[in-house]
């Protein structure tokens, strides 16, 4: 009789931050902030997390690793973070101006993660996943879940919409008009979330790469920490993610390059090119042009008969050939524009007649699934995806090695 796959998500006892604290204590992801307003919420706000990431309350002591963690132990000493005393799924909902999206918080092993069902699309760098892992090793923390997606699951959607009607043990919104609901289901939803997980074959990376790869990097560094060969990730179902563009600037200061890359658009292999501007909101069936060049690629037949995405005829088609950018990843000329920017900040943004803007549309779950399932790595940063999750909502904590 063939043995059951491992759950690919497992309950755990999660860190917390108190009742009356979530709020002040959940954060978003530090990079997300300039150094103005770091600086602004540690000295403002005491029980942030960022102050676990920054212990001394400035930016660079984020580098005592030690110091971090002895910042997290206080939080808990204070009662600011609390302990669960049992082992949990934690289901969470984030809601607002985008959209609403629910899913399940667990443990994936990384034994899950290296057997091929957690689905990559795509590549890590070596020495951030060096640097994570060391992170990881040092601190012994998730602080934040990867994000994962799974195809539609009526199983795991029908215990989540029992246990939503109830009432939540963490409910708060934040400046930035998003709720954020969690609730700890019974013992007998427990067991019928576990049984609905036995369903789920596989998931694909949504958001955290590097997360993923650094955890199991470690993990493979520390074959004896048995506690540690896990991480913390949101499970939700593919059909619920946010996608939006993720848009690139391209340096073009040279007039002449200009005029050629201008000469080549009509010619470009599969796309239709129209002149002048266009309205400057992503669409699905075409690349906008801003700043030193205006117009708009429509590129359906050449995604349609070449089987990839925008992201990726993007690079083959223009940022290789027309500006020598063989390395997105690397190159100083290309920068991103992030998807959730508002239209006058968008257009803010792309008015620059120095710098080629293209303004993406955006990936599809049935995109994202199909270049991952076909082993592909998109370009970096190919795609904006919401949920974006908080530090400090729920943490793994599986102990340092110091």
């Amino acid at each position: 009789m063939p043995t059951k796959p491992p759950l690919l998500l497992m309950p755990f006892a999660g860190v917390l931050p108190s009742r009356d604290k979530a709020h002040l204590v959940a954060t978003r992801s530090y990079m997300s902030y300039s150094d103005y307003e770091l600086k602004d919420k540690l000295s403002r706000n005491p029980y942030s997390y960022l102050h676990v990431i920054h212990p001394q309350g400035d930016l660079e002591s984020s580098q005592d690793l030690g110091a971090v963690r002895q910042a997290y132990s206080t939080f808990v000493e204070r009662g600011w973070l609390e302990r669960d005393e049992q082992d949990h799924y934690y289901i969470l909902r984030q809601s607002g101006p985008m959209g609403s999206c629910t899913g399940v918080i667990g443990l994936v092993p990384t034994s899950v993660a290296k057997s091929g069902r957690i689905k990559v699309h795509e590549a890590t760098l070596a020495n951030r996943e060096a640097l994570f892992a060391r992170y990881l090793s040092e601190v012994g923390l998730n602080a934040e879940p990867t994000l994962l997606a799974y195809p539609p699951n009526g199983a795991v959607e029908t215990v989540i919409s029992k246990v939503t009607v109830l009432h939540a043990d963490l409910d708060f919104t934040t400046a930035d008009g998003i709720r954020h609901t969690l609730w700890r289901p019974s013992q007998g939803d427990m067991a019928q979330l576990k049984a609905a997980f036995e369903t789920v074959e596989h998931a694909y990376i949504a958001d955290g790469h590097h997360r993923v790869a650094s955890s199991i990097k470690m993990a493979e560094s520390h074959p004896n920490r048995g506690a540690a060969h896990a991480f913390m990730a949101l499970l939700v179902s593919g059909d619920s993610l946010m996608f939006r563009g993720f848009h690139r600037t391209v340096e073009i200061k040279d007039r002449q390059l200009c005029e050629k890359v201008l000469a080549r658009l009509p010619q470009l292999n599969g796309a239709v090119w129209s002149d002048g501007f266009q309205e400057l909101q992503p669409s699905e069936d075409c690349i906008r042009l801003r700043g030193a060049i205006s117009g708009t690629l429509h590129i359906n037949e050449a995604l349609a008969a070449q089987g990839i995405t925008a992201a990726e005829w993007l690079q083959s088609e223009v940022l290789q050939p027309l500006f020598d950018i063989s390395e997105p990843r690397t190159d100083r000329r290309l920068n991103y524009i992030p998807g959730d920017l508002a239209h006058d900040e968008l257009e803010a943004a792309t008015r620059d007649q120095d710098r080629l803007a293209f303004i993406m549309p955006p990936m599809t779950f049935e995109g994202l699934q199909a270049v991952a399932d076909a082993g592909r790595h998109l370009p970096p940063k190919s795609t904006w995806i919401a949920p974006k999750l908080r530090s400090g909502m729920t943490l793994f904590d599986f102990g340092s090695t110091s």
